[in-house]
């Protein structure tokens, strides 16, 4: 049966039922205007007490509550009112299951950063402390910026939204602290549209793209590259690409878009924007392009989790 079909039948069963409705009020008004008045004729001949008056209002209200289901009830508490109830109530529910997305991909992230600060803040704090001796010069400037990048972090873990600039900044301490450790063999590009500087985004989105496109084509890659980062102006959405020249698609399956960390990145988008936000990823040749793209604020308000 097609969708035209079933619509039919379902149009067909509701004129069937209201059909039924109307004929049994018509049924008991036709009763009613036989039935009251024999009643007065027999109460009235007898000449005992009135009484005929009570059957009277009482079908006379029954009769009225019959008639108001029937062609007011619809609006009411008929067939209108049962659809624009279930509709409510099913907002109702799927608000409810959004909000406890929203709420799990705030855990999800809370993991997340709980994950990599531990495990880069040892690596930082083993490399400054190789370099103390050696470069003391170096080891001071990679704790200013490890104490920086502290205080932009912790303010992220703290909020459910930031803003690009304050992402950018985070990844901008990031990178230089691991451009200490990689030396010549890591440069990196930050850039950011005019406007967008204060665009609400939710924190650590780019981090760990970043981080993989790091981990996964420069460290490998025996003379190093570069990594850059640009927030940049698309109609109502605003494109954030994440593009290195490391080793690319070929000698990594984790950077053809399929590896757990960019399917989780997925989920995050679709549950934060409502499905608004798009990440592709694709082949830079060499290296590898990520591009998410997120509706921007003024034209379409995103519904993070606030």
């Amino acid at each position: 049966m097609t969708i035209s079909q079933m619509r039919h039948e379902e149009a067909l069963r509701r004129a069937r039922k209201r059909a039924r409705e109307i004929r049994s009020f018509y049924i008991s008004a036709t009763m009613y205007a036989i039935v009251i008045p024999f009643l007065w004729i027999v109460n009235l001949s007898t000449g005992t007490k009135i009484w005929a008056h009570w059957a009277t209002f009482g079908w006379g209200i029954g009769l009225t509550i019959h008639g108001l289901s029937v062609f007011a009830g619809r609006s009411f508490f008929g067939s209108e009112w049962e659809e624009r109830k279930v509709e409510e109530l099913m907002a109702r529910e799927n608000l409810k299951v959004v909000s406890n997305e929203k709420q799990v991909v705030q855990a999800q992230m809370r993991m997340l950063q709980a994950q990599i600060e531990p495990h880069f803040l040892f690596n930082t704090l083993a490399t400054i402390q190789s370099l103390i001796a050696r470069a003391p010069d170096k080891a001071e400037l990679m704790m200013d910026n490890f104490i920086a990048y502290l205080r932009q972090s912790l303010s992220a873990s703290r909020s459910q939204e930031g803003t690009v600039k304050q992402e950018i900044e985070l990844l901008r301490h990031y990178l230089d602290l691991l451009k200490i450790r990689m030396g010549p063999r890591l440069e990196y590009d930050l850039e950011i549209a005019p406007g967008l500087e204060s665009e609400p985004l939710a924190p650590m989105l780019l981090q760990p793209v970043v981080e993989n496109a790091i981990k996964h084509g420069l460290e490998p890659k025996i003379e190093g590259g570069r990594v850059r980062v640009s927030a940049t102006r698309a109609d109502s959405h605003m494109l954030l690409r994440v593009t290195d020249n490391g080793l690319g698609f070929a000698e990594h399956a984790d950077s053809k878009g399929q590896g757990v960390g960019l399917a989780n990145l997925r989920e995050r988008l679709a549950v934060l924007y409502d499905g608004r936000a798009a990440l592709t990823v694709a082949d830079a040749k060499p290296g590898t392009d990520i591009t998410l793209s997120i509706p921007l604020a003024a034209l379409a308000a995103p519904t993070n989790a606030r």
